[in-house]
């Protein structure tokens, strides 16, 4: 048994005889990547001419050399010959010299609640498995968010389906009812976008990069993530049109009597009507985007991939609507389970990702992590001495 990089047709027919896969292990998602620079190789374990696992790899600098990185692992009708390909792996990447391999699994390692808090307990078998084929765990070397992100937020929709659309937004909490309820009051919006808004798109993706300190995509990568995932993903953004908004709001105060009873609602509309007009004079335009995502449909689960939003807009609850819309589409197609995808893993409250998909109230699954494997560990203590020595 050898691994060996195969077409892009022979990795698709594999795929399609899987019954579960990750979109990030898709070819698909090999061409995306490939439009962000980075080389990628579809791989397989062959015994005498059959593929036995298929795997997704990418490469990226590393100390004068490069690594190579599964993100989700590789996929195969029979679970032990992913280990069979892994053990393989380690041979792969010797020969074609890579300093460093990591893969992650994509397997569930602990549930726990949003708390952070126990719910079933850790499954340490893979770590073994692993083991057993020659890696060792993440070293600290390989962030969480690294290909698939080892904590993952989700939400189970099954009891809310098909349209249990009121149902729903009683299992937010009151923070996330009290936006929703006011973004509908606002007349938010939220739509489909088409290829040629992916320029604006990328405003709100780059600025919230910046704001939580990570690197944004470039604006080929998601023109074709757009191409090659076409009707399995959708790009959503939620919206105000400032006349419209506003007209709304004078029509709820025009029906409000104005008595001291009232004063304390009145007030309110009369401060949202200030600040709208207030966006819409810096706006110069007459509708603006407030948030923005791309989902993944798969058949059982949704995955929330990136997303992004504006500061200036904060005030409005352009990103709880664009979540309760995402949902109420997930559910309209009758698929039970919605995934924020990732978390730092730290409960101590100064995740602000975290505390936003609190909102919703979920609960967590705890991936594997990262299993790393150094073909050459000599050769990569003396590209890191030299390094330092530069």
């Amino acid at each position: 048994m050898i691994i060996k990089e195969i077409s892009r047709k022979e990795y698709d027919d594999y795929l399609a005889r899987l019954r579960n896969y990750s979109f990030l292990q898709t070819s698909q998602m090999a061409e995306v990547l490939k439009s962000n620079n980075r080389k990628t190789k579809l791989l397989a374990l062959h015994d005498e001419g059959e593929i036995l696992a298929v795997g997704l790899a990418f490469m990226r600098k590393f100390y004068g050399g490069e690594r190579m990185d599964l993100m989700v692992g590789a996929s195969s009708e029979v679970k032990e010959n992913e280990y069979i390909f892994y053990d393989k792996l380690k041979d792969y990447a010797k020969e074609e010299g890579y300093l460093k391999l990591v893969v992650k699994l994509d397997s569930d390692y602990q549930e726990i609640d949003q708390e952070g808090e126990e719910i079933l307990a850790e499954d340490g078998s893979f770590f073994e498995k692993m083991k057993e084929v020659g890696y060792i765990g993440n070293d600290g070397s390989v962030p969480t968010f690294d290909g698939s992100p080892d904590y993952q937020f989700i939400k189970n929709l099954g009891e809310f389906l098909p349209d249990k659309d009121e149902e729903l937004l009683k299992s937010f909490n009151k923070n996330a009812q009290r936006k929703i309820k006011k973004a509908l009051e606002l007349g938010l919006k939220v739509r489909k976008i088409s290829k040629d808004e992916l320029e604006e798109f990328r405003t709100l993706t780059s600025e919230t990069a910046e704001r939580q300190g990570f690197g944004d995509k470039s604006i080929n990568y998601y023109r074709t993530f757009f191409d090659e995932f076409g009707p399995s993903t959708e790009f959503l953004t939620s919206e105000i049109d400032f006349a419209y908004s506003i007209g709304k709001m004078r029509d709820l105060l025009d029906k409000i009597g104005d008595t001291p009873k009232n004063k304390q609602r009145r007030e309110s509309l009369e401060n949202d009507i200030k600040m709208l007009e207030d966006f819409e004079k810096e706006a110069n335009k007459p509708v603006v985007p407030l948030a923005n995502m791309i989902l993944v449909y798969g058949e059982k689960e949704v995955i929330y991939f990136l997303g992004g939003s504006l500061t200036k807009y904060q005030k409005l609850p352009g990103a709880f609507i664009l979540q309760y819309e995402a949902m109420r589409r997930i559910m309209q197609r009758n698929i039970p389970i919605y995934n924020f995808f990732g978390i730092d893993g730290v409960f101590d409250g100064s995740d602000g990702v975290l505390r936003f998909k609190q909102n919703f109230n979920g609960y967590i699954l705890r991936k594997t992590g990262a299993f790393i494997y150094y073909p050459y560990p000599e050769e990569l203590e003396k590209a890191r001495n030299s390094k330092k020595k530069d």
